[in-house]
């Protein structure tokens, strides 16, 4: 759906974005993290047209954004930090002016169906002839995001989109991207940890104006430590499962600490790009200990953030 090909944007001697390439494919929800200044919004506006690149190319669902724009604009909804909402309109009224600006035909009562409709599917039909300027900053969003969806892009781009919520409307706008998750590719741009990692499978660090990491997670987490981590908790005498674990081909390391509750803790390293579970299950059963306990390690996306950034700053 999305590709940027040595995708580079100056103003006179500041580089904003520098040599960036990645691809987007269908229902992909990825998250642009950095932080302010990084590059981001630069990208975003790159690839909906709004500027064009000193160098690179952007393609939309195949259209060149350089030669076919319209084409391009056709299958993105984009949403800016500040929404372009008038405050002086009703909510119906802001989508029906989305809806000339999009060129749709329909008019009178079937207008008036397509929006209901809208606003059916992202709960806006009680606010529907409400001023603006009358709804919570929560509303607000959802009618930025009801606008997006008319014409049916099959790209959203969303530029900081949780920014002045409250938790709770957080929590309801987390809800709502869920839901277009479902039918929309997606990007969410944000400097915020923990808005990217409950909305996005995939990532994609911004840092100085440079694309410097791209993948899940837990993917760049054995990128950086060349390990993964599973974490086990035993009942057990004696170290025989402790040294059954170290001699496990696919193992690194192996460390033990004991909990003071009858039982012991271990971190077991191992090769990236393999699961072991069924291996350490299938190794400890004929041993005299209880496995209590078996999960890989959670990828800290905040100190993988600061490893990332803090090589790149190095480099």
């Amino acid at each position: 759906m999305i590709k940027a090909t040595h995708l580079s944007k100056r103003y006179g001697a500041k580089t904003a974005l520098y040599d960036v390439n990645f691809s987007i494919g269908k229902g992909e929800v990825v998250g642009f993290l950095g932080p302010n200044g990084a590059g981001k919004s630069t990208t975003m506006n790159l690839l909906c047209g709004y500027l064009e690149p000193t160098w690179g190319r952007v393609e939309i669902a195949g259209a060149d954004m350089a030669l076919q724009p319209l084409e391009g604009r056709r299958h993105i909804g984009y949403l800016p930090e500040i929404p372009p909402l008038y405050m002086d309109m009703t909510v119906g009224e802001q989508l029906s002016f989305a809806c000339d600006l999009r060129g749709l035909a329909h008019k009178g009562g079937v207008r008036r169906d397509y929006i209901d409709a809208l606003c059916r599917r992202t709960e806006l039909l009680d606010v529907r002839d409400r001023l603006i300027r009358n709804l919570s900053k929560g509303y607000r969003q959802r009618v930025a995001v009801t606008q997006l969806l008319v014409g049916s892009p099959e790209i959203l781009i969303l530029d900081e989109p949780t920014v002045g919520l409250d938790p709770r409307q957080i929590r309801e706008f987390r809800d709502l991207l869920a839901q277009l998750a479902q039918e929309h590719t997606i990007i969410l741009s944000s400097h915020i940890l923990s808005e990217i990692r409950s909305s996005c499978q995939r990532i994609l660090i911004f840092s100085e104006g440079a694309l410097i990491a791209d993948g899940q997670p837990e993917g760049l987490q054995e990128e950086l430590s060349g390990r993964r981590v599973l974490l086990l908790e035993l009942a057990e005498e004696g170290e025989t499962a402790f040294r059954a674990l170290e001699a496990l081909p696919e193992v690194l390391s192996v460390e033990r600490e004991e909990t003071g509750q009858g039982s012991w803790s271990y971190r077991v390293a191992h090769r990236p790009g393999t699961d072991i579970r069924g291996l350490v299950y299938e190794t400890l059963k004929p041993l005299p200990c209880t496995l209590l306990a078996l999960r890989p390690q959670e990828v800290s996306l905040e100190s993988l953030y600061l490893e990332i950034t803090r090589r790149n700053e190095e480099i």
